[in-house]
């Protein structure tokens, strides 16, 4: 979500009351059970001793499961392909099974008040099961989703029927489970109104927007001038999501890169040097890379305001901004992507591939016509739609990969053969974000910010299955346009927070997020290149060369 790289389930409000409720339980159990256990005093645990203290727990049951599930809409709702009504009639559903499940632990515990707890407990587990499963897994790599969920479910049941046995003390005290279900109210409500609040603003923006027609706040380019005469090489993008520039790794590792760029020179390949692109992350970058006339006429304004902003700051700003003109990512920009744009309308067959072992499965999906949103939607959403936030998060095993729809045809390889002028490969690599140094290395943990001294391992490691696929693209065609670009570096909040936490200036921080990698292969067949392109050009200059005059370079 992201996902995906990282779905953050809880914001810093919602841990604030989910520790507050936990300590009020704590303290609960300490004065009416622990306490009197030493005194060997045992009271029977008395039912509800009042209608509404019924109807608040069975109210509490109702919306608990929805706290978490409105905190992953709020957490993910500008970058992803969410639809807020689909949240809530998933919020409806588990509204039902919250209260079932509530009656369910009510009649095998004997007690409302020990259902209530492990009502809370279950949906916990249930937000976090992902999390849970992998902390456990690294230690017991044997252990399987399904047998993992079958351990919580006796542990819960067992809860249950071990409290109706020993009616604890703890168990009486009403105001304390008054107290609980007023907490997670409350939580829920938090929750619930940013998420309704933002709905509002956006479809009160997206109508005003529409009204405006041409004096849109932003222009996204549809229509392409196409010049027939100009050449139509096969061309390869390969995304090295997180690959800092050369440069930056030999400044802060001290990893000399000689190697590197002898091997990309030999191919052929110019290399941008200390290349910067001031996104801050792909969903933010990918824009400003892919559409040069949404940068011109709104993005790169955006972004040059929260230039020196860390991350944790920026992304709310740049959602907020978005959310104000009535757009999301997935539904207003992904879909629409200039530069897939133009050379599906020039004839190109577009080409998905994901390569990335351990975060994306390597399947591809091939385009056949002009219609470019699919392949977009399918490749370079961001974090994904509603259902793979679940599977992120959630016991539910829902695939990511959505079903093709009638513009784009599921292949299970690489080598594709559609009839068109050439192609156009979209590769995406993920484990220059260390994942395959995480993966190999089991004494690290993915929660452990001193990680970053191995990044240089993961650099090398992306940058070695890199230069393999380019041969592997060269010895079937020689002639290949290939791009090798990057988005962003460092770029999740606690690991610049650790950062500065070190010693590191905010400039040197910014600098570790803004580095990217960047490199661009032309054949002299096809006009060569005189010097390197910028990040930003990159498009403007593919674009200009094989479909048509559309673009105006940045200085």
């Amino acid at each position: 979500m992201a996902l995906i790289g990282t779905t953050m389930v809880f914001p810093n409000i919602a841990r604030v009351w989910i520790t507050a409720i936990v300590a009020t339980v704590l303290l609960a159990a300490v004065k009416y059970s622990i306490i009197p256990l030493f005194a060997l005093q045992k009271v029977k645990a008395p039912k509800p001793k009042s209608r509404l203290d019924t109807g608040l727990f069975y109210t509490a049951s109702a919306f608990m499961p929805s706290i978490l599930l409105f905190n992953l809409y709020n957490d993910n709702r500008v970058e992803n392909h969410i639809v807020f009504s689909h949240v809530l009639i998933f919020a409806g559903f588990l509204a039902i099974v919250g209260v079932l499940l509530y009656y369910f632990f009510k009649r095998i515990s004997g007690s409302s008040e020990a259902a209530l707890l492990l009502s809370f407990l279950f949906w916990i587990c249930f937000w976090l099961f992902e999390a849970m499963y992998g902390a456990v897994r690294s230690l017991l790599t044997a252990l399987s989703p399904t047998v993992f969920m079958t351990i919580l479910a006796f542990i819960l049941v067992g809860g249950a029927i071990l409290l109706r046995i020993s009616k604890p003390r703890f168990l009486t005290g009403h105001p304390v489970y008054r107290a609980l279900t007023a907490g997670l109210f409350v939580i829920f409500i938090i929750n619930l109104v940013p998420g309704v609040s933002h709905e509002i603003v956006l479809q009160r923006a997206i109508a005003a927007r529409l009204a405006e027609g041409e004096n849109a706040p932003f222009y996204i380019k549809r229509e392409f001038y196409i010049d027939e005469s100009l050449p139509t090489p096969d061309i390869y993008w390969l995304h090295l999501d997180g690959m800092m520039s050369m440069e930056t790794v030999e400044r802060f590792w001290g990893e000399c890169q000689d190697d590197l760029r002898e091997e990309l020179s030999r191919r052929g390949f110019l290399v941008y040097a200390d290349a910067e692109l001031n996104a801050g992350a792909t969903t933010y970058a990918l824009p400003a890379l892919l559409s040069p006339t949404f940068y011109d006429s709104f993005w790169g304004e955006q972004l040059s305001q929260v230039d020196t902003e860390l991350m944790r700051f920026r992304r709310g700003i740049l959602n907020d901004k978005l959310t104000q003109v009535g757009v999301t990512v997935a539904r207003d920009i992904a879909p629409q992507y200039e530069l897939f744009a133009a050379f599906a309308k020039r004839g190109y067959g577009m080409y998905g591939l994901r390569e990335s072992g351990t975060v994306w499965p390597s399947v591809s999906y091939a385009h056949t016509n002009d219609n470019a949103q699919g392949l977009l939607h399918n490749f370079i959403r961001g974090a994904g739609d509603f259902p793979e936030l679940l599977s992120l998060t959630t016991p539910f095993n829902i695939s990511i990969d959505t079903v093709p729809d009638e513009n784009i045809r599921f292949v299970i390889t690489p080598h594709l053969t559609i009839e068109s002028l050439a192609q156009f490969t979209w590769i995406v690599y993920m484990d220059t974000h260390m994942t395959e140094v995480w993966r190999h290395d089991l004494t690290l943990s993915r929660s452990d910010h001193t990680a970053i001294h191995v990044y240089p391992r993961a650099y090398a490691y992306i940058a070695n299955k890199a230069l393999i696929h380019v041969d592997n693209i060269l010895n079937g065609n020689p002639n290949a346009v290939i791009i090798l670009q990057a988005d962003h570096g460092f770029h999740f909040g606690r690991t610049q927070q650790f950062l500065l936490d070190q010693g590191y200036s905010l400039e040197q921080v910014i600098e570790l997020n803004h580095s990217v990698f960047s490199a661009v292969r032309i054949p002299a067949e096809y006009g060569g290149l005189g010097a390197p392109i910028a990040p930003l050009n990159i498009s403007r200059e593919l674009v200009n060369r094989f479909v048509g005059q559309n673009y105006k370079l940045l200085p």
